[in-house]
């Protein structure tokens, strides 16, 4: 005990190598008996230092997590399992201990009772439930609140279960007193106490947490529901006084905590089990019950919502951003079953302009993010998953489904309310209102633009309100008036003048210049929809290059990757006019992509295997999407050069080093994009320069070690090495050996799958057709791997594979039949292949593998009798009859081949009615991939 007294506050040193010491020496004891159990007295000792119990807490919950289970093996150089002598011990301490610490290290020893219930309930541990129960009905309020506390973690270790009988145990069992206890305290007369809007809070964040997956059937009871719905719709509308200075502190407190719990619950049981029309087929079994919801516990929920909504709009009163996004949520829901909205139809104008409107318009909080941090203000703005949980998601959701799903009752008065707002301004209407109804036409912008009565006015509703905002004194309102014309043109609005198309261009360029920098951001998102129309790209395109270094230093600016869709435009309307910058361009972007990268590789560490994870904690994945980003504009700056040598190898001078950096500190989450860009210049350019030998090497090392899972996305690069390097390779005996390395890895690696032996058998089949004569000795090698996948069996289940091996194999022949002959009848092999083989020949349908069957086969015809093996000269009249098969698909398949390539050169009509291919063009395009082939050196399309 001592030992581990002096032990645990050196677990907290800031000197590293006092920590790392004291955490070894901690490691070393795990062996020792009862070591567990005095780690967790210590934790529960009122009279130890708080931070030893912390430190102490910190260790025992990381330790039970990872020896706990006895199922998942330990390493040799790891720590043993916790023994049977010390878990009984623990499982006996944890319930007390919850009920006795302070709540930083309540939260420890939960999480600790949580894997303990994940691996012991319930045969090692039969009594948790009535240990629980009897926490749950004492009159205390540390027992009272240690049950609903080691409820939540038992709930949460089977919460994503939906066949696990263990919940429905846990639910039937507890619940009951749950239910009761929870009851009691609201009835109290203390209920207001901080300490009791605690225990409710868990209470039901208990109740939410098991019906994730599963509505028990205990759950679904009408002696379950009517009581638990009774108590949830309570807690809705009980009055609670907000406490603190801001929204954030109001809505940590106990009380709305609990509310938000509350909500999500009524939520969650109408949404995911009370809709009957809405149950996915993995739910239809909840049919009945969700019958019985809809029709009397629905409205019930609608009347406490509408409740709260009137009592926030015309009281004034405060509830939390959480209850107000939930509140929101509910009305969505309602608008689609008809039984509902016949009730919510009454109120929803009155909600629209009273309650979702106002969480449309321009904030202080919105304000203040600008001015304090304009970058995340574009971040917040721009990333979905940021906005997805705040009210004013929910009042967009709310206001777009009731304008899609009731358009005949909603769009008009809506419609009505929004010109009323916008006539107003700015005599009888402030900015942040004129800007609300801006955001509402946004919200609805699809609908506005389909609506027979309203599109062919938007033109001129553009006119008025829309272009003069693009020149505010307001930068919010410039940036929403960008916002609209990025949104509605993108909806497919029609400019009825090219004076107004001329005007938003203008105004959308002079906001490309603000001072303001998320106004320069959205601009640039509205520019890159308005390129498409010709007056736009006329005007643009003596600028482009200008245009693209103000969207790279706005890139720059913001380390966010909102703007690579814009630039890609750019890139793609403008690339003749690009390609003078190109370089320069694309050096711009190569040295932001190096910043990127070092910024988040020096905020991170790399992991045991000494690669570096880009760290994606909050804020810093930007800059990894920045990056990609990056590397794909940097691709479309490739691509655009195809036609001039020059420039790409310019190009080529530029990108290879951050190509090279990116695998040499292996950030492997960039291997994808980085391997599009070699495998493109390797193609376009058809030679492969020694610092793209260097790139070879490089990947080929990563691939032996870190990036062995990148081999398909590799596979281009390598292709083109051995096609466009041929020389080379000859001369270059290691540049072989790596390739051939590769190959046999990739065919042998459990870390592998189908996909990747495929790419191992384009290796392959390149060293065969393109180093005739060189690799003699690897002949016999690639024989013996791939015979194995020849035959259908549990080996190679996969067909593609089979076919791959099948063929690989007959390079091996063409390339020499001697020695490829002597390989199959060395393994017994001979007889068995050609069985197999044979019949796959009609399986293939590209020009390539029909010419390949063709030259194998004339190779074994052209050998001298006397060296024909045994088993093969009986098969001869097979052979010939496979050959002639194969000479008369070949015209056929050159000519269907030259029609598709005509087809796809003149251009397919790409869409039909519905705006996607049809089922024949769909087969068209799907076999000129296939019959793709290319005629130098006879080798398998090269990645582009």
């Amino acid at each position: 005990m001592e030992t581990l007294l002096s032990l645990f506050p050196s677990t907290l040193s800031p000197d590293v190598n006092v920590r790392r010491a004291s955490e070894l020496e901690l490691r070393r004891m795990e062996a020792q008996p009862g070591m567990l159990a005095a780690s967790v007295q210590i934790v529960a000792s009122s009279e130890v230092d708080t931070s030893i119990r912390q430190a102490a807490a910190i260790y025992v919950k990381n330790r039970i997590a990872r020896a706990w289970d006895t199922s998942i093996p330990r390493g040799a150089n790891e720590s043993p399992h916790v023994s049977e002598e010390d878990k009984t011990v623990v499982r006996a301490a944890l319930l007390p201990t919850i009920a006795s610490v302070p709540p930083t290290l309540r939260v420890h020893v939960a999480s600790a009772l949580y894997s303990v219930v994940r691996c012991d309930f319930p045969t090692q541990w039969p009594s948790l439930l009535d240990d629980i129960v009897k926490l749950l009905t004492s009159q205390e309020e540390t027992q009272m609140y240690a049950g609903v506390r080691a409820l939540v973690e038992v709930v949460r270790a089977f919460r994503f279960t939906d066949t696990d009988t263990k919940l429905e145990e846990i639910v039937s069992r507890t619940f009951p007193p749950l239910l009761q206890t929870t009851q009691a305290l609201i009835d109290s007369e203390h209920v207001a106490l901080p300490a009791v809007g605690e225990i409710v809070y868990y209470a039901l964040k208990a109740y939410k947490t098991s019906m994730i997956m599963v509505l028990t059937k205990h759950q679904q009871s009408h002696e379950s529901i009517v009581p638990w719905g009774t108590l949830l719709l309570r807690v809705v509308q009980l009055p609670v006084q907000a406490e603190g200075n801001d929204d954030e502190t109001k809505a940590k407190t106990p009380w709305w905590k609990a509310k938000k719990w509350a909500f999500y619950s009524l939520n969650k049981l109408f949404s995911r089990y009370g809709i009957p029309t809405q149950l996915p087929p993995s739910l239809k079994s909840y049919k009945p019950f969700a019958e019985t919801f809809l029709n009397n516990f629905a409205p019930e929920i609608l009347k406490a919502y509408l409740h709260t909504t009137d009592a926030i709009v015309s009281q004034n009163q405060w509830v939390s951003p959480a209850v107000a996004r939930h509140i929101l949520m509910f009305f969505t829901e309602s608008i689609k079953p008809k039984s509902m909205w016949i009730q919510l139809r009454p109120h929803m104008v009155q909600i629209i302009e009273s309650f979702v409107y106002p969480r449309l318009c321009f904030s202080d909080a919105d304000e203040e993010l600008w001015e304090l941090d304009p970058v995340d203000f574009v971040r917040m703005s721009n990333d979905p998953l940021e906005e997805l949980g705040t009210p004013t998601s929910a009042a967009g959701v709310l206001l777009n489904t009731a304008i899609a799903r009731r358009t005949k009752s909603m769009f008009e008065p809506t419609l009505a309310f929004i010109t009323k707002v916008l006539n107003a301004y700015p005599n009888q209407c402030t900015p942040r209102q004129f800007d609300g109804a801006l955001r509402m036409c946004i919200t609805i912008s699809q609908t506005m633009v389909q609506n027979e009565a309203v599109r062919d006015s938007l033109d001129s509703f553009f006119v008025q309100h829309v272009l003069p905002s693009l020149k505010s004194e307001r930068p919010f309102l410039r940036l929403r008036a960008c916002a609209m014309v990025q949104t509605f043109d993108q909806a497919g609005m029609k400019w009825q003048s090219s004076q107004s198309l001329e005007a938003a261009f203008r105004g959308v360029m002079d906001c490309i210049m603000d001072t303001e920098l998320p106004v320069r951001v959205q601009a640039a998102e509205a520019m890159g929809e308005l390129v498409a129309h010709d007056e736009v790209h006329n005007a643009i395109a003596p600028n482009a290059g200008r245009l693209m270094q103000e969207l790279l230093k706005l890139s720059d600016e913001t380390d966010l990757d909102v703007l690579m869709m814009t630039q890609e435009k750019i890139v793609n309307n403008f690339a003749e006019e690009l390609l003078p910058f190109s370089v320069q361009l694309t050096q711009q972007m190569a040295n932001s992509y190096m910043r990127l990268v070092q910024d988040n590789l020096a905020g991170g560490d790399p992991n045991a295997d000494g690669v570096h994870a880009f760290n994606m904690e909050q804020g810093e994945e930007d800059k990894y999407f920045a990056a990609l980003g990056c590397l794909s504009t940097m691709y479309q700056m490739v691509t655009t050069a195809e036609s001039r040598p020059e420039i790409l190898a310019e190009l080529e001078n530029v990108l290879l080093p951050i190509v090279a950096y990116t695998i040499e500190t292996e950030t492997i989450d960039l291997y994808d994009d980085c391997f599009q860009l070699t495998d493109v210049l390797t193609y376009y350019q058809k030679r492969i320069s020694p610092a793209m030998w260097n790139i070879f090497t490089l990947m080929y090392k990563s691939f032996k070690s870190s990036g062995i899972d990148y081999l398909s996305e590799m596979i281009g690069t390598f292709d083109n090495c051995a096609s466009y390097g041929t020389a080379m390779l000859q001369e270059n005996a290691e540049y072989r050996h790596m390739l051939l390395d590769i190959f046999h890895t990739a065919m042998s690696s459990d870390q592998l799958v189908v996909g990747d032996r495929i790419s191992a058998c384009q290796i392959a089949e390149v060293v065969l057709l393109l180093l005739k004569g060189y690799v003699d000795e690897a002949v016999p090698g690639i024989v013996t791997t791939l015979l194995p996948h020849v035959q259908k069996n549990a080996e190679s289940p996969s067909f593609l594979l089979r076919k791959w091996a099948t063929m690989v194999i007959l390079e091996a022949i063409y390339y020499n039949p001697t020695l490829a002959l002597q390989v199959l009848e060395s393994q017994g092999a001979t007889a068995g292949f050609f069985s197999e083989a044979l019949p796959m020949l009609t399986k293939f349908r590209r020009v390539h593998e029909c010419k390949v069957a063709i030259v194998s086969l004339l190779s074994l015809l052209s050998l001298d009798p006397a060296s024909i093996p045994e088993a093969m000269k009986s098969g001869y009249p097979h052979l010939f009859q496979a050959l002639l098969t194969q000479l008369k698909v070949l015209p056929k398949l050159v000519s269907q081949r030259q029609e598709l390539h005509k087809a796809l050169d003149e251009g397919f009509e790409p869409e039909d009615d519905d705006g996607s291919l049809n089922e024949q063009q769909q087969q068209d395009l799907q076999q000129v991939y296939d019959l793709q082939d290319t005629e130098e050196n006879g080798t398998t399309p090269k990645a582009a």
